[in-house]
């Protein structure tokens, strides 16, 4: 009888067993940080005036979203997020584009010099479906490929202007500064990548992804239509997932 109901609670506690590894999350909270850096033809046909986009110095990249896991290898990723950078540089012989002197046209001294200013600013919206190569093991790699709404601003700040307004050297017809680059856009965009997600073994997964970010830029955005083109940048993330709804189903 002993024997009898010691199998009896052997064989209970075998189907007990993956009964409970059956159980998964089926959501989670996304939180992503990390850095991207433009890329692109750095100057026209000319091979002299630069590009604007392929120039800009390195960003930052943050994101924030909400993932559902459809099954075991498929889940797909709502979120939002912005992309930052704060300058912008071409150099010829060593000498910045942006930098500018103002001299006196009699002496040749110089009255003011700096540099003029470019940054960049995107913010979107999308989808990013996921697929896992290796669901339930420790590192699980994973390709992504997200497509997104975006808003994209640009500022530039003529230096140069504003001191020789300052200095009393414009034109009376020069009522505002000159800006030849593009200022703003609205846009699709692309997102394909590929990373690798750790699990904890508890509610956390952490993940590092590396991807590739295209915007398409209209081309009647730009002051002259010679210098259109797309945004496109190489990005590097790390992130860190919430998992919560636990499901026996997926």
């Amino acid at each position: 009888m002993a024997v009898k109901k010691y199998i009896i609670l052997t064989l209970l506690s075998l189907i007990a067993i993956p009964t409970y590894s059956q159980f998964e999350y089926k959501m989670g909270v996304n939180l992503t940080f990390g850095g991207f850096k433009t890329i692109g033809y750095k100057t026209g046909e000319d091979d002299y005036t630069p590009m604007q986009m392929g120039n800009y110095k390195p960003g930052i990249t943050a994101d924030f979203g909400l993932q559902y896991n459809i099954n075991r290898k498929f889940s797909m990723a709502v979120h939002a997020g912005i992309m930052k950078t704060w300058g912008w540089s071409y150099k010829i012989d060593g000498v910045d584009w942006m930098y500018y002197e103002i001299l006196d046209t009699i002496t040749y001294e110089i009255l003011e010099d700096g540099l003029n200013e470019l940054n960049f600013f995107n913010f979107s919206i999308g989808l990013t479906p996921k697929y896992y190569f290796s669901p339930g093991a420790k590192w699980s790699p994973y390709l992504s490929a997200g497509i997104n709404f975006n808003l994209s601003k640009a500022y530039y700040a003529n230096n140069v202007w504003y001191d020789e307004k300052m200095l009393g050297l414009l034109a009376p017809e020069d009522t505002e500064p000159y800006n030849p680059y593009l200022e703003h856009n609205a846009g699709l965009g692309f997102t394909p990548g590929f990373g690798i997600e750790y699990n904890t073994g508890s509610k956390y997964n952490l993940a590092f992804e590396v991807g590739y970010s295209l915007i398409l830029m209209k081309e009647e955005n730009f002051e002259d239509p010679f210098f259109s083109e797309n945004f496109n940048a190489i990005y590097l993330k790390v992130g860190l997932r919430f998992n919560f709804l636990k499901s026996k189903n997926l």
